[in-house]
């Protein structure tokens, strides 16, 4: 999975957890430091999994 720092927009490989933590794959956190980041939503490549 591909997830962003939420404090400088970084993104980095990273998977996650079943209780829903989201960490990124070989370092603690950022370079910037912070330890925040959210899911890249990848599914708006153009499309449609779920039409009908």
């Amino acid at each position: 999975m591909l997830a962003t720092c939420t404090a400088c927009n970084s993104v980095y490989a990273a998977r996650q957890w079943p209780d829903g933590e989201i960490k990124i794959i070989g370092q603690d956190r950022c370079s910037c430091g912070s330890t925040d980041f959210e899911l890249v939503d990848d599914s708006a490549d153009g499309t449609e999994s779920d039409a009908g």
